[in-house]
């Protein structure tokens, strides 16, 4: 699965099912009705395990007539990010600390005075939930848009807020891991192999199976890349994107039958990668997170490679070291994963990865930028976990407690 932060060990979630109501013929023959049944069974029903074949073919997705256009705007000097993107000292906060001005802006001064120059926020999380209102035209069919939505003003005040106080906004953005979209736009997202016309879930719906856009799709890379070509405009200093992969299992899924379709799981995840790149611009570099297995070139089947290799500006691998083992082998080495030992276990991780890095061609070598732990540690073991990411070669961190609270004065130090 994708790279997956938890909000105290849970993941953000809604079960928002999409009633599913199939018009019949009136005197069907039984035949009909039978090859019904059997179909709706096995999209309520999916096989646990996903098959290491190549995805199959289905039907073709093609862009819609209203296709949004690629801007021919470029961003003006202003909105350049204040640092290079490679030394990124970041941290998280939740949506909903973004409303409150006063809380906020002294976050803000705090944190430049500890050394941040970054703050990472959700605009677009992996249920599909927007929390700005776009004014892109496939948003607006998806409409689904959280309660208390930024407007797209709102949003450049914020941008402009966050940089007067001496940081850079990055928002984040979950491409094909959005339930929402999937279930409004047919042509941008994962079939059922019975009927195109029918939503693929990778679970059963009321189990909390979710639909999930095709990554294959020229229409589902575009719902994304404009998104975030609109937060270039109202000012981001960079596009971080998360949920890039596949899902964990695809039975019965469709992926069209495009000549996408003929790539590799890694060469599509690349080619979307580069393409956001590409319309994007150099002054709006893109971020990738995913997993810390992937990075280190273990459980990388949703990927298809290790997503280091898929060329972004700069790789944010999830070190979420109290979700893993006591004792993590990381290469030749054997670490105690401890709260006391944080520094040691984190210098070896980031440096095994940023070892995969060194070996690539230069001009695809992305800086490392790891999400670290902020939660369920002390101020000073989260301190410890900063120093060892710089020692094991990092460009730089982004610090991640669902709750968005950190000890400044500590970590800055």
């Amino acid at each position: 699965m994708g790279m997956k932060l938890h909000r105290n060990r849970r993941v953000f979630r809604s079960r928002n099912l999409l009633p599913r109501i199939l018009a019949w013929v009136v005197g069907a023959a039984a035949i009909i009705a039978l090859g019904f049944f059997g179909a709706k069974y096995f999209t309520e029903h999916p096989v646990d395990t996903a098959p290491d074949s190549a995805p199959s073919e289905s039907v073709t997705n093609s862009l819609p007539a209203d296709t949004t256009p690629e801007s021919d705007d470029t961003p003006s000097v202003d909105d350049i990010p204040l640092v290079p993107v490679g030394t990124v000292q970041a941290f998280y906060l939740p949506h909903s600390a973004l409303g409150n001005a006063d809380t906020l802006n002294t976050t803000l001064t705090d944190a430049v005075l500890a050394g941040f120059n970054s703050v990472v926020f959700d605009l677009k999380d992996e249920n599909g939930t927007l929390y700005f209102r776009s004014d892109t035209t496939r948003t607006q069919q998806v409409n689904s848009f959280a309660a208390d939505a930024l407007s797209v003003a709102e949003v450049k005040a914020l941008f402009t807020t966050i940089r007067e106080a001496g940081l850079q906004p990055i928002p984040r953005l979950y491409t094909f891991k959005d339930n929402a979209a999937a279930r409004v736009l047919a042509g941008a997202r994962i079939a059922h192999q019975s009927d195109p016309s029918w939503v693929w879930y990778d679970a059963d719906p009321a189990n909390g199976g979710k639909a999930w856009l095709n990554p294959y799709a020229d229409e589902a890379h575009l719902y994304v890349i404009d998104l975030a070509k609109e937060l270039r405009d109202a000012g981001a200093a960079a596009i971080l994107l998360d949920g890039v992969q596949f899902p964990a299992q695809t039975s019965s899924a469709s992926f069209g039958s495009s000549a996408n379709v003929n790539l590799g799981r890694d060469e599509i995840l690349t080619a979307f990668i580069e393409k956001a790149r590409t319309l994007l611009g150099n002054t709006c570099p893109v971020m990738l997170c995913c997993t810390a297995n992937s990075a280190l070139g273990t459980n990388t089947v949703v990927y298809g490679n290790n997503p280091l290799t898929f060329a972004p500006t700069a790789a944010a691998p999830a070190l979420l070291t109290g979700e893993m083992k006591s004792t993590i082998t990381v290469g030749t080495e054997t670490v105690q994963n401890t709260p006391d030992n944080l520094k040691a276990t984190v210098q070896a991780l980031v440096n095994q990865m940023a070892l995969r890095i060194k070996v690539m061609t230069a001009d695809q070598q992305p800086t490392l930028t790891p999400w670290l732990q902020a939660y369920d540690y002390t101020p000073t073991q989260i301190k410890d976990a900063m120093d060892g990411c710089v020692a094991g070669g990092a460009d730089g961190f982004i610090l991640y407690n669902p709750q968005g609270s950190y000890d400044f004065a500590t970590l800055g130090e």
